[in-house]
């Protein structure tokens, strides 16, 4: 079996730096920081910004991301038209289940919360729009993870924080579990960010499959899963429900 070609190993790695970059990067931090020759990234980098994949500014001759790197992971989905949108479902679900209801969207290396309904009960509670959320250890951001067109990208440099004793750090694990949740459409969170809460998500896809958000109920473990771990069937189908009338409503007539 051929090996690997190290020609596209050094630009995915280039385009890795850039695009986790906060800021454009010049031709001698790119070598620095991959320890490779400038003559070797210089050859590399002209190639991507010939392909647009990076561009380069005229001024300061550093490098960003190009209009062909634009992540297609929630350019079909805004945040504000998703929240009118799913209002009265996510409602409505929140009191059939008596959980908290949580819309979330990729958003680099975590889930962005665009939407959130409280729990129908009278303790105190604070408005998680905004939010932004681990995609290692919450069932919004396993979702939203299994779905990203550059997922294998995300998943190699994606920092695995120790939330609490059940969170997964290990890193072939979690790649493994991206694949289940991309098969089953279901993903599944339980006290790994938070110790007392688990999640259960499922997505609402945009026009494209890659276009998608996580719709979630969050809860208690034992309000939401079985003694296997798995999400209560009941809880599961009304989860499944609201998001399909989501979809309904986004896909044009």
């Amino acid at each position: 079996m051929p090996g690997a070609i190290q020609s596209i190993e050094r630009a995915a790695a280039i385009m890795d730096l850039i695009e986790q970059s906060d800021r454009p990067l010049p031709l001698r931090v790119i070598a620095q920081d991959l320890q490779l020759s400038k003559a070797t990234v210089h050859g590399i980098v002209r190639t991507l910004v010939d392909l647009e994949y990076l561009q380069q500014d005229s001024d300061t001759g550093s490098y960003s991301p190009g209009p062909r790197a634009s992540s297609p992971d929630v350019a079909e989905l805004d945040g504000n038209d998703l929240r009118s949108i799913a209002m009265a479902w996510a409602d409505t679900l929140a009191v059939s289940t008596g959980c908290e209801v949580l819309m979330a969207l990729l958003n680099g290396h975590e889930a962005d919360i665009v939407h959130h309904v409280f729990r129908p009960d009278d303790t105190p509670q604070t408005l998680r729009v905004g939010e932004r959320l681990p995609l290692h250890a919450t069932a919004c951001g396993k979702l939203v993870l299994a779905y990203s067109p550059r997922r294998e990208r995300i998943l190699r440099n994606l920092p695995l924080e120790r939330f609490t004793s059940r969170t997964s750090v290990h890193r072939p694990g979690l790649a493994d579990e991206i694949e289940r949740v991309r098969r089953s459409g279901v993903a599944v969170a339980s006290g790994e960010f938070d110790p007392e809460l688990a999640d259960v998500a499922v997505p609402v896809h945009g026009r494209s499959r890659s276009s998608v958000a996580a719709m979630a109920v969050l809860g208690p473990p034992e309000s939401l899963l079985g003694r296997d771990g798995a999400p209560e069937p009941e809880i599961l189908a009304e989860l499944r429900h609201a998001a399909a009338a989501v979809i309904h409503a986004l896909t044009p007539a």
